[in-house]
C-alpha cells in the first residue's frame, strides 16, 4: 500500500546532493567544495562524509573524496541483473521465432 503522504527525509536529500557532486567530478572533492556546491554547511557535509566513508560509499584520497567501492558493487549487481533479464528475453524471442 502506498503511503498517504511522502515527506522528504532531508538527510537522504543531502546525501544525494553530495553523491551527485562527487560523482560528477574527476578529481577528489574536498568537504569545503562539497559544501559550496550543495549549499549544505561544512559541518553537515563532514558528518555525511564520515558516515559515507564507513559505509564505503566514498573513499578518501588525500584531503578529498571519490565514490567508493560500495557504489561500484551496487552498480555491478544492477548491471548483472539487467543482463540476466536481457538474456531471458532474448531466449524467449529465439524460442518464439523457432515456432
Amino acid at each position: 500500500m502506498a503511503p498517504k503522504s511522502c515527506r522528504k527525509i532531508e538527510v537522504l536529500v543531502a546525501a544525494d546532493a553530495i553523491m551527485g557532486f562527487i560523482g560528477a567530478t574527476k578529481e577528489p572533492v574536498s568537504i569545503a567544495d562539497m559544501a559550496r556546491a550543495t549549499g549544505l554547511s561544512v559541518d553537515s557535509c563532514f558528518r555525511q562524509i564520515g558516515t559515507m566513508e564507513e559505509l564505503r560509499w566514498v573513499t578518501k584520497i588525500g584531503t578529498g573524496y571519490i565514490l567508493g567501492g560500495r557504489i561500484s558493487e551496487l552498480r555491478a549487481r544492477k548491471v548483472a541483473a539487467l543482463e540476466a533479464q536481457r538474456d531471458a528475453i532474448n531466449k524467449q524471442l529465439t524460442e518464439l521465432q523457432e515456432e
